[in-house]
């Protein structure tokens, strides 16, 4: 897996990262590409070791079962359990069947795990189940932990190591990094700062439109240290029609692929993952779907199609984001537009592609179509929308026997 390297392959500041001392909990912070699941991975390699390959003396928890699946995927590297390897759902789920009640409380028929952690955190305090469980516990995007959360972790484990980055929280109930350090007494003394290395400048540029906070937009712009690579800028393409997106992203998607690219295309809401994986089917596209209790397999070359809560964590050449339009975002999700924006564009290493129906685009990237972004982002519109936005005008069907938008 290209992603996993060896620890010898590490940079100072991740090899530095990865040996921490344990004496005291420990934060790994950095933005998207500083490769902070990769440096948890091998801390938990080296954490494994040091327990005698005890399996039941560490735990990584990372965030979604496609994480979980991306992560096992390329640990034939390492020879760490993938018992070791969960999300906190999985194994809070699992430790309520044993330690509280077989059956699991349920809201709206689903797992409730606001009461599922509640009722662990009862058989912690009264004894019944005697705590510390492991040596060490590492957690992956712990910006979208809760408060809950932290304090059953706490308990669980004699050490913590968490890795965050707070531009990528989804959502607003979470703790803040200030916040999260001081739950676990933290302070600079015992906090990685890792840079980021992994995209393209242009990506990095656009994923930084999405910022709101000025001084952190600045912050993630000083921390990135781009790779000297394909310089390419995204494209945001604005459709007539849900017809016309549709058949310009599955043509854009073949194109990328006869680049060699690994691709992920990110939805908001599940239903539209299942519905343009119906339309790549029929365009003859093979494409894999994240499948309740179904791995996905990240060995085949064949492009990803999921929601953008289950793209943290990962990263791809390409990345599309169709449907920017502002029914793709529903209540609440309407108030995390720019973050689910950032977490999106951040996952490509070489190029990202937007796109949205002219009548309803977002507010960001209606922004986006003006002419300041257009150092880092390319914009073409189809015939009918011509006049929009004030962009240039493309053809509704571009022949791709060459690369009609200077993508190489």
């Amino acid at each position: 897996m290209a992603w996993l390297i060896p620890f010898s392959s590490l940079i100072p500041a991740q090899q530095d990262a990865v040996q921490m001392d344990t004496r005291s909990h420990k934060a790994i912070i950095g933005g998207p590409g500083a490769g902070k699941t990769l440096v948890l991975l091998h801390r938990l390699n080296l954490l494994f070791h040091r327990a005698g390959k005890n399996h039941d003396a560490v735990r990584l928890f990372v965030y979604t079962n496609t994480l979980k699946q991306f992560i096992q995927a390329g640990n034939d590297m390492l020879d760490v359990p993938d018992a070791c390897i969960s999300t906190f759902d999985k194994w809070c789920a699992d430790t309520y069947r044993t330690q509280v009640n077989p059956r699991l409380p349920t809201k709206d028929k689903k797992p409730d795990f606001e009461a599922i952690r509640s009722g662990i955190f009862g058989v912690i305090e009264s004894g019944k189940l005697p705590t510390p469980l492991f040596d060490s516990v590492l957690i992956d995007e712990a910006q979208d932990m809760d408060i809950g959360a932290i304090e059953i972790l706490k308990r669980l484990a004699r050490h913590i190591t968490i890795c965050m980055d707070g531009k990528q929280q989804l959502y607003d109930d979470r703790m803040s990094e200030p916040e999260a350090l001081s739950r676990l007494g933290l302070s600079r003394h015992n906090t990685a700062l890792l840079a980021a290395f992994r995209c393209n400048p242009m990506v990095t540029e656009l994923a930084a439109q999405f910022i709101a906070d000025d001084a952190r937009r600045q912050e993630f712009m000083r921390q990135a240290s781009n790779l000297e690579m394909d310089r390419s800028r995204p494209l945001f393409y604005v459709a007539d029609n849900f017809f016309d997106e549709a058949a310009h992203l599955i043509e854009m998607v073949k194109l990328r692929l006869s680049y060699g690219d690994s691709i992920a295309v990110l939805f908001p809401k599940q239903s539209q993952v299942h519905g343009f994986a119906k339309r790549f089917m029929e365009a003859g596209v093979d494409v894999k779907v994240q499948e309740r209790d179904m791995p996905i397999d990240f060995s085949n070359p064949f492009p990803k199609l999921m929601t953008y809560h289950q793209a943290k964590g990962l990263s791809f050449d390409s990345v599309f984001m169709p449907r920017l339009n502002q029914s793709s975002f529903p209540g609440e999700m309407s108030k995390r537009i720019g973050h689910m924006c950032f977490v999106g564009v951040s996952r490509a290493v070489k190029w990202v592609y937007m796109s949205g129906n002219k009548q309803a685009l977002i507010a960001p990237m209606q922004e986006l179509g003006q002419v300041s972004a257009r150092r880092f982002l390319e914009s073409k519109i189809s015939g009918e929308a011509a006049g929009l936005l004030g962009l240039d005008v493309v053809a509704d069907n571009p022949v791709l026997a060459t690369d009609p938008f200077g993508l190489d």
